[in-house]
């Protein structure tokens, strides 16, 4: 893929002030196009993305009280490019996939929407917080941005011609439009975007994310809040839509916010469409573009909130790009989580394969052999459950320490092997391996990989199991304390290390 670009930023004590004076008025507000939603007929299979379907978006909705429906979503809006200039209004035909209670009384006024990832349309923040949304109440909009497949396909623009013809061969039967057909032809042979790779750039090359994803997510939010008694939530009471974006994806809505979209689009009562935007696993400006870390144009009173994996940190301690203090006017908050990967096995979408070690020849590689899987859903969900906090009570969200920066890299501490600073779970509070990144290994995967402790050294670290039994529950009750593990998610949370390791 493309290199980051270079990141020049002021200095922290400076920056607080310039995103207060770039809380943008909506003096030049206007209402989006009305899209249109409608029921996409019955087929003999589950939808993309299902969670009827076996697989990593699975979830038994129906043991939930929640029902699942797809729609066409169409309408007219506009292409823009990444420097922010609409060039052409055009149609468009996409799809969402709408998760809800099925008893109204059980909605809690909460639409969570996320646009589907281009590999293998995955809803990453779905697998992220399913479980949460689920027994909290919410309601789920997940939604497609996509194109067709273009004879040089952005996605894969790469320096040199063999990755190039790699990153094809790996992913090019998993992405586009075409992907889609092929899955269910009838039923998604009607959806298009508008897309012109000579005239959308980003960067020094074809921009690669549809050039109508502000527009229409917009309408969708737009169509989300009016009252209507039909359509995707009708008859639900909605009262506030947040995005939470993973991923590739989530650049999308870096766009949207830098571009002073919160500001420009709004309800007809001058009220804003998107109440509260949790991004997270997207190095921005990785594909082309700019890479800032925080909107040119903070919203107005909605909290922004990015959460880093041990990946997008020490690619941004690489790079030495500056990060933003937290604030509470803007309402930011950035969050590095240390133990978590960039991907995990629950994170494959539809068709969806990744290389492990043995295939790139590292099977021998004790640094990458062993992958890890820790619950991070659990601290997304925490907090998710922050941010609704947040805009609903007034609370403000925790304030977390950057992992430590150490020349070119992050600092690790000598005695466990692990990242210090950031958000620590308690499988980092009270650790059983070292938790590696790609950067540093070198194992050529996408997945991160940990190097377990030995049994001698767990026995020197802990004494006995029951020793590090009884630390790990502890490390669980100060993360609730912090607000970075639910209580009712906490007794789900078992000691990383089992008995027979030691």
């Amino acid at each position: 893929m493309q290199q980051m670009m270079p990141f020049t930023a002021s200095r922290p004590a400076l920056l607080g002030a310039f995103l207060s004076m770039t809380l943008a008025a909506p003096a030049l507000a206007e209402v989006p196009r009305m899209p249109t939603a409608v029921l996409v007929p019955a087929s003999e299979q589950p939808a993309l993305s299902s969670a009827q379907r076996q697989g990593t978006e699975h979830s038994d909705l129906a043991k939930h009280g929640y029902v699942e429906e797809e729609y066409y979503l169409q309408g007219v809006a506009p292409a823009i490019t990444a420097a922010g200039e609409t060039l052409v209004q055009a149609p468009y035909t996409t799809r969402i996939l709408v998760r809800k209670p099925a008893d109204p009384a059980r909605f809690n006024g909460t639409v969570v929407i996320e646009p589907f990832s281009w590999f293998g349309e995955r809803g990453a923040g779905w697998i992220l917080t399913r479980d949460f949304l689920l027994r909290r109440g919410y309601a789920y909009v997940g939604y497609t941005l996509n194109i067709n497949k273009p004879e040089v396909d952005p996605k894969f623009i790469s320096e040199t011609s063999a990755a190039e013809a790699e990153a094809i061969g790996r992913y090019g039967k998993i992405v586009n439009f075409e992907f889609m057909r092929r899955f269910d032809y009838a039923r998604y042979a009607p959806l298009g975007t508008y897309y012109d790779p000579a005239r959308f750039k980003r960067g020094d090359g074809p921009d690669p994310f549809v050039p109508q994803s502000q527009g229409i997510a917009a309408q969708l939010a737009l169509l989300l809040r009016t009252r209507a008694p039909l359509g995707p939530v009708g008859g639900l009471d909605v009262r506030r839509v947040y995005v939470n974006s993973w991923a590739v994806t989530a650049q999308v809505w870096m766009d949207y916010l830098d571009q002073g979209r919160h500001q420009q689009w709004r309800m007809r009562n001058g009220r804003p469409l998107i109440d509260a935007y949790m991004t997270g696993r997207m190095s921005y400006g990785e594909v082309g573009g700019d890479a800032i870390r925080v909107p040119r144009k903070m919203p107005d009173g909605a909290p922004f909130v990015t959460i880093y994996t041990q990946s997008e940190l020490m690619h941004d301690a690489i790079e030495g790009i500056d990060l933003p203090p937290d604030t509470n006017r803007p309402r930011l908050r950035y969050y590095e989580v240390t133990g978590t990967p960039h991907l995990r096995l629950a994170d494959l979408g539809t068709e969806h394969t990744e290389q492990l070690a043995a295939d790139v020849g590292k099977g021998d590689d004790l640094r990458c052999r062993t992958l890890y899987d820790e619950p991070v859903e659990l601290i997304a969900s925490a907090l998710l459950d922050g941010m609704d906090r947040w805009v609903r009570e007034g609370k403000p969200m925790p304030k977390a320490p950057r992992v430590t920066r150490e020349g070119k890299g992050a600092a690790r501490d000598a005695a466990t092997g692990n990242m210090v600073g950031g958000v620590r779970p308690p499988w980092i509070r009270v650790p059983s391996a070292a938790y590696l990144t790609d950067q540093e290994t070198g194992c050529g995967l996408i997945y991160d990989t940990k190097l377990p402790y030995s049994k001698e050294e767990l026995l020197r670290r802990y004494g006995s199991f029951s020793n590090y039994e009884r630390k790990f529950e502890e490390a669980k009750r100060q993360s609730v304390q912090e607000g970075y593990l639910l209580p009712e998610d906490a007794a789900s949370l078992k000691p990383t290390a089992k008995p027979q390791d030691f």
